[in-house]
């Protein structure tokens, strides 16, 4: 027979707790594969945040590099007609560089977002398949 001991519930028996959880005995594979997925995804979110701060480096190196020669050129300028031209080219380029900076960046994160989601995918379609795998199991034997 086996032990039972009461607590605030009433008497606990192991049997009953093997009993509604089938897979009892993977509860500590369960945790290493949780730790495994929570480091990986760590990995990956290190990575992406490393990719994203590069990419806003170099946009950012870009975009002072773009406005000193613009400011270079229109230093140059002989008419004011000229000066806005060149102006107006900078105003369309900056506009430009900067939605496809935005464009860059949405894709990192998106990315950034899979990467960091998809240890859990696995290891979560695993415990749902098990978990179905015993509701069904105990449902044929009621």
């Amino acid at each position: 027979m086996a032990k039972t001991e009461t607590n605030m519930f009433g008497a606990f028996a192991p049997e009953t707790f093997v009993k509604a959880f089938p897979f009892a005995n993977q509860f500590g594979d369960m945790g290493k594969d949780a730790m495994t997925a929570g480091t990986e995804s760590a990995k990956a979110s290190v990575k992406s945040f490393q990719d994203a701060s590069a990419a806003v480096m170099r946009q950012a190196q870009d975009r002072v590099s773009m406005t000193v020669e613009t400011g270079k050129t229109l230093a140059g300028a002989k008419t004011m007609e000229e000066a806005i031209e060149i102006q107006s080219a900078y105003m369309r380029s900056a506009f430009k560089a900067q939605m496809d900076g935005l464009s860059e960046l949405a894709g990192i994160y998106s990315t950034a977002m899979k990467d960091c989601m998809e240890p859990f995918a696995g290891y979560t379609k695993e415990m749902i398949a098990e978990t179905k795998k015993a509701t069904n199991a105990k449902a044929k034997a009621s």
